[in-house]
């Protein structure tokens, strides 16, 4: 019994050093960006010196036509970046444009980016992007245009 628990334990944490592993990798690899990608974007925020931070976010957009980004990782310096600064530009499908941020910190706001991400991704895939990202609490960004 004690070897089962054990080795459950080693598999829960090599589990957690691995996911953590991958979400630092895809926060290093970020803005790489397919030219002309309309479902994924470099969104382009501005730190306390004005120094731009890039980073690569799916973006969807809603029935109204609003804009939508999302932070799901652990690691979230960008998110914090425009908490602070909230006018960005997001590049997308080779073109950019301005915007203002709209942190929207609601449980209906959650509901609906994680409800697209779904949608666009799969349920499967979603489920896998989920589990890997150790289930990151989901912080939704509207983009007003500006």
């Amino acid at each position: 019994m004690v070897r089962v628990v054990r080795l459950a334990a080693i598999v829960g944490i090599g589990f957690v050093v691995l996911a953590l592993a991958l979400d630092g990798m895809i926060g290093l690899r970020q803005p790489e960006l397919n030219a002309g990608d309309t479902a994924e974007g470099v969104l382009r925020v501005f730190d306390a010196e004005g120094e731009p931070v890039e980073k690569r976010l799916a973006v969807v957009e809603d029935a109204d036509g609003n804009v939508w980004v999302q932070s799901g990782h652990h690691f979230r310096g960008w998110y914090h970046a425009l908490l602070e600064n909230p006018e960005v530009e997001l590049d997308r499908g080779g073109e950019t444009r301005k915007y203002t941020a709209v942190p929207v910190d609601t449980p209906e706001s959650e509901a609906l980016v994680k409800g697209l991400l779904r949608e666009r991704a799969g349920p499967v895939r979603f489920a896998i992007i989920r589990t890997v990202l150790l289930f990151a609490d989901v912080k939704p960004v509207r983009l007003d245009p500006r």
